[in-house]
């Protein structure tokens, strides 16, 4: 999904003019985006649209990220609770 996004609306703006070119990485389910920018460094947007996103930085790398959400899915599994990201 994120490369047929990509192939159609192009890269989102991310960095502190909005220059650098980020990808969709995945969203969660209720609108809002995640965005790997070229440095690494994953945001989420704070709303559904991504013309011109407000983002906010959720972890330094992909690793990180991936660490998160296997403990925000570990959550709800153990107690249906919604986890940090």
């Amino acid at each position: 999904m994120s490369l047929l996004r990509f192939q159609q609306y192009g890269a989102v703006g991310v960095g502190a003019d909005h220059k650098d070119g980020g990808l969709v990485i995945g969203s969660n389910g209720g609108g809002l985006s995640y965005v790997a920018s070229p440095s690494g460094v994953i945001y989420r947007t704070r709303t559904a649209s991504l013309d011109e996103p407000e983002l906010d930085q959720v972890a330094d790398d992909l690793r990180q990220f991936l660490e998160l959400l296997e403990q925000s899915l570990t959550r709800f599994v153990a107690d249906g609770e919604p986890g940090c990201l």
